[in-house]
């Protein structure tokens, strides 16, 4: 039962988590520009709140793996990988909606009951409503419509959570799909901020007044952010951070780390190749994974302090792995050690 409460609010669709991305807010400002914002009623600016949200959306979920949390102060405890997704903007008179057909797979891990490998597709409509708050505008993007939403199991871990299921008589495919059906009716949120035209996404309706949960401040600006989220991986487990794309060769990754909870994880940086062989490998076969080819990084990251390293790559994409098994990396946790609580921060700069 436990095992169940867990993956209940966690294995829903990652494109409500596709909220947190730093790099949608950079990009967001060259196309909507500073601007007004205290008219609700601007008729342009709503329209090209929508319009970025229409052409950022699938791109965003395509990029890469898209976090799963439970909330935007939760540590992140699974990762979407989406292979399609379609949206449009039903633009009547009576119906203006924003429409998103997906399909991927993914995992999601548990103290209690280990990992768990999925695939899912599914229909989501959501209606745009606008609020003002101070010299900031809030667009939500409120369910209207969840429909052909289908998920399929492809790996339960824990023998422990295969007999809690049977037990109950629970098949997983069924539980899933209704519980991607309950996350995809959290909605998401645009926020427009008027001092410098930033626009954010946040997962669920973000409360008016709030913003996303960031781990890390971030002061430089001669970098560009590409992560910056908190993640957790449990005894056994891994997670894959990225991709983290490189434009340029006179160009590095820089990577800050803290780690709380276990006392060491560690770090991998591999390539794109690599990473995706790996995460495969994770969603359909149980246990950690082990890098097919030696990684351009690898180090522990000792518990308290902030661990700090640049990275000089060739242009292309990479995955940062964090270990918390004795699979892979230097180090090897205890059979009753604890779960590491990361956050990551990953930073695209010029070299040093």
């Amino acid at each position: 039962m436990r095992f169940l409460r867990f993956v209940a609010p966690l294995v829903g669709i990652a494109l409500l988590a596709c909220a947190s991305r730093e790099s949608m807010g950079t990009r967001s400002v060259a196309i909507l520009g500073a601007g007004v914002v205290n008219d609700p009623a601007n008729k342009s600016l709503r329209f090209d709140l929508l319009k970025f949200g229409l052409e950022s959306f699938c791109r965003e979920m395509l990029s890469g793996g898209v976090p799963l949390r439970m909330s935007d102060e939760e540590p992140t405890l699974g990762r979407f990988y989406a292979t399609a997704c379609n949206s449009q903007f039903i633009d009547e008179e009576q119906r203006k909606s924003f429409v998103v057909q997906f399909s991927g797979e993914g995992f999601a891990t548990s103290q209690q009951g280990g990992r768990l490998g999925f695939s899912t597709t599914g229909l989501v409509e959501y209606a745009p409503d606008f609020l003002m708050h101070e010299d900031s505008l809030y667009v939500y993007f409120r369910p209207r419509v969840v429909d052909a939403t289908g998920f399929e199991t492809k790996m339960i871990e824990s023998s422990l959570a295969k007999a809690a299921l049977g037990a109950l008589g629970v098949s997983p495919d069924a539980f899933g799909r209704r519980v991607v059906e309950a996350q995809l009716r959290r909605g998401f949120t645009v926020l427009r901020h008027d001092a410098s035209g930033e626009t954010e996404f946040g997962m669920g309706l973000i409360p008016l007044g709030q913003r996303p949960y960031r781990p890390f401040t971030v002061q430089s600006e001669d970098k560009r952010t590409l992560v910056n989220e908190r993640t957790e991986v449990h005894v056994g487990q891994q997670d894959f951070v990225g991709p983290l794309t490189v434009e340029d060769d006179d160009q590095a990754l820089y990577l800050t780390i803290a780690l709380d909870g276990a006392a060491v994880v560690d770090a991998l940086l591999v390539g794109e190749a690599a990473g995706r062989t790996m995460i495969r490998s994770y969603i359909h076969a149980e246990g950690p994974t082990v890098p097919p080819t030696p990684a351009l990084l690898d180090e522990p990251v000792p518990k308290h302090g902030v661990w700090k390293r640049y990275v000089l790559v060739t242009p292309g994409r990479y995955y940062l792995v964090l270990d918390n098994s004795a699979a892979a990396g230097r180090s090897a946790p205890p059979p009753n050690g604890g779960s590491a609580r990361v956050d990551v921060l990953a930073l695209l700069g010029d070299r040093p």
